[in-house]
């Protein structure tokens, strides 16, 4: 007698992804860790803890219960309170879910909305976690309904606004960003391809996120080496090369002053 168990569902292929929101963000250097574009569509449900958010260039705050929803293209960077604490959801650009058409950032006041998104999440969660047929095409179907749930909450709780001249230019400095760090622009570069002077630029950066547009540059080349450092086996060398730094000594001068340990010393600590 043939007891193969009949396959009763086709399921899909995994195309989202749950993990803990502290394993997922927290790094093991520091609190700041740039997640940049990596191609996934992301959900964020911070149940506790604090921290800052920079998506697209534009800096902002949250606290418990809130919900951040960053498209796939957006570069982003988080800073996070030691007592982070909640869930996230990835979804790849191919997955049969309609998802919000901007970023999002929803702080959730009401504490029956804040069960309903938490429950919205956990359902995710639990799907996740499950080896039960159909697993992966639950999991989608439950990923849709957090979507819609997230698009109604930020229909109920916010009015979308239009971004200010000097948000679209700080959008736009960032995208070029992203694509161009390794090639070893200056500030003069990027403002060139932008339009603008060097100083114009600069002044934005400052308004919109508090920080230089040159700081920004270096912030980003300095997230990527130390990704590199720590996932990589290339050389010193060949670090500062694709990075384009003139030499492997002012690279090791500029990481040293800003991370306090040498390009060496943070590798073996990895």
């Amino acid at each position: 007698m043939d007891e193969t168990k009949p396959i009763l569902i086709q399921d899909a292929e995994q195309r989202v992804h749950v993990s803990s929101l502290a394993g997922a963000l927290r790094s093991s250097h520091s609190q700041l860790q740039l997640d940049s574009c990596n191609g996934l569509h992301k959900f964020y449900w911070v149940s506790r803890g604090n921290g800052r958010c920079m998506v697209n260039g534009v800096t902002r705050a949250f606290g418990p219960n809130t919900v951040i929803f960053i498209r796939h293209d957006a570069p982003h960077q988080f800073k996070l309170s030691s007592n982070v604490f909640g869930i996230l959801v990835s979804l790849e650009p191919n997955v049969a879910v309609a998802l919000p058409n901007q970023n999002l950032f929803l702080p959730i006041l009401n504490l029956i909305d804040q069960k309903q998104i938490a429950n919205s999440f956990d359902q995710v969660n639990t799907e996740f976690n499950n080896s039960n047929i159909g697993r992966n095409l639950s999991v989608e179907y439950q990923s849709g309904l957090l979507a819609i749930k997230v698009a109604r909450m930020a229909q109920k709780y916010f009015k979308v606004n239009k971004s200010t001249a000097a948000q679209r230019l700080m959008e736009r400095f960032v995208h070029i960003l992203e694509k161009k760090y390794r090639t070893g622009h200056t500030l003069a570069d990027y403002a060139k391809e932008l339009g603008v002077t060097a100083t114009h630029l600069t002044r934005v950066c400052q308004r919109v996120n508090s920080k230089s547009a040159s700081r920004l540059i270096q912030e980003r080349v300095l997230a990527e080496a130390r990704m590199m450092l720590s996932n990589t086996d290339y050389k010193i060398l060949e670090i500062s090369n694709i990075l384009g730094f003139s030499s492997a000594a002012y690279f090791t001068r500029l990481f040293s002053a800003k991370q306090g340990q040498t390009p060496k010393e943070f590798r073996r600590s990895a």
